[in-house]
């Protein structure tokens, strides 16, 4: 009888994402664009342990590894949702340097290599920034 595999497959296909590396507040540098990510659920364990470390975790994504660079991904990088900050600024009308590109900004606080799920991911635990970092990349974010 063929064994059954217990491998979880993985889910790229809630949206896109950036990481920026990030210094003093500012978004220097853009490192990966445009990668797929799958939303996964903040257990309750992961989420208690991250609070006694006096972090927060808001968001787990799943991206791809064998896309990566993983050793390029770093904590404390910034992470920029794309599917967050486009369609949230649709039908609104406001002053543009104040409030565009507010939403979807995250701050990378475990990087976790998944080896046992099909394809192998990298999860990253994400807290929202409030106040999100200044853009200080080469015209706005190339």
């Amino acid at each position: 009888m063929p064994r059954i595999s217990s491998k979880h497959f993985e889910n790229f296909g809630d949206g896109l994402l950036t990481i920026c590396e990030a210094d003093e507040r500012s978004l220097t540098r853009t490192k990966l664009e445009h990668i797929r990510f799958g939303n996964r659920t903040v257990g309750v364990t992961r989420y208690w342990q991250a609070q006694t470390a006096g972090n927060q975790v808001d968001k787990l994504l799943a991206v791809p590894l064998e896309v990566l660079d993983a050793e390029q991904i770093e904590v404390n990088d910034v992470i920029i949702l794309e599917n967050e900050t486009d369609w949230l600024w649709d039908n609104m009308t406001f002053d543009e340097s104040e409030m565009k590109d507010r939403a979807g900004h995250y701050q990378i606080k475990q990087v976790q290599p998944k080896y046992d799920t099909k394809p192998p991911a990298l999860y990253l635990s994400l807290e929202k920034l409030v106040h999100p970092f200044k853009d200080g990349r080469d015209s706005g974010g190339g």
